[in-house]
């Protein structure tokens, strides 16, 4: 836990914020999930970056406490039982037991293992469901106690519009299987845990220019993150769970209250070079 300690000393700044809860996103140290970290330290939310590079989950921590945000890194392999329960036990010293948000945002896309039906493999496939699908269920089961805590949570998990039928083009098999997995779960917590008042909604951020996604990717990513943030803050208040939220048909109450926040920050790990 060194080096852990500064997340609620943020640099001081005349900006006024509300002081709200804490959220866990899984793969926050880049892409996707920085950029929905960073509208949530904006926001006021303590987050943690769950993240199993340490350095650069790290140097993305530090990104947003200098932008004035509270904000650490928590060491986490969602494919790893052991690392899980060493994430909750230190997620619950972090928030004192009571986790208000978690965003299942990890995941892999192979793409010469899985590109099409005579170059997959077995493993790719394993891998793929483990990470994209096993995974977001094993860390919630974990924060549950740590979600029903807080007494109104909400679990976001990152789809793709891959797991629409409508989009099957006969590549990327494994990965389709993965991300319909996940919508399904997500459907069935709902349920699961509708009764502990936790919501859980899956997002399709459509196809975004991130690491995965690749620079010619036509869509955005803060449109995108926007409306994770949402599902967050805003989907438990509006009677929101068990739905997979697509960027592209956003609900009508984002449309209404969009959430704003600049770009997020630029991370520079320890040895200095942009990530």
């Amino acid at each position: 836990m060194t080096g852990q300690r500064s997340m609620d000393t943020a640099p001081a700044s005349t900006d006024v914020r509300p002081r709200r809860g804490h959220v866990l996103v899984t793969g926050g140290n880049r892409g996707l999930g920085l950029a929905t970290a960073t509208l949530l330290v904006d926001d006021g939310w303590s987050v943690l970056l769950g993240c199993r590079d340490e350095r650069r989950g790290a140097a993305a921590a530090e990104a947003l406490r200098r932008r004035g945000g509270r904000a650490a890194h928590v060491p986490l392999e969602v494919t790893s039982p052991a690392s899980i329960a060493a994430a909750v036990d230190l997620v619950a010293d972090r928030t004192g037991g009571r986790l208000a948000g978690l965003v299942n945002n990890a995941g892999v896309f192979l793409d010469e293992r899985d590109a099409d039906l005579e170059s997959v493999t077995a493993e790719a496939v394993h891998e793929l469901l483990a990470v994209n699908a096993v995974g977001p269920l094993l860390v919630t089961r974990a924060m549950v106690p740590l979600l029903r805590a807080a007494a109104g949570a909400a679990v976001v998990n990152v789809s793709a519009d891959d797991a629409d039928p409508a989009t099957a083009d006969g590549e990327a098999t494994g990965y389709r299987m993965s991300k319909a997995a996940l919508n399904i779960m997500t459907v069935n917590l709902a349920v699961a845990l509708r009764e502990q008042d936790i919501v859980v909604n899956a997002i399709d951020p459509g196809w975004i220019p991130t690491d995965m996604g690749g620079p010619e990717a036509p869509d955005d990513t803060m449109a995108a993150a926007r409306l994770v943030a949402w599902a967050v803050t805003a989907a438990r208040e509006h009677g929101t769970t068990g739905q997979v939220l697509s960027v592209r048909q956003p609900p009508d109450a984002l449309r209404a209250d969009p959430v704003t926040v600049g770009a997020p920050p630029t991370v520079v790990p320890p040895h200095g070079q942009p990530q």
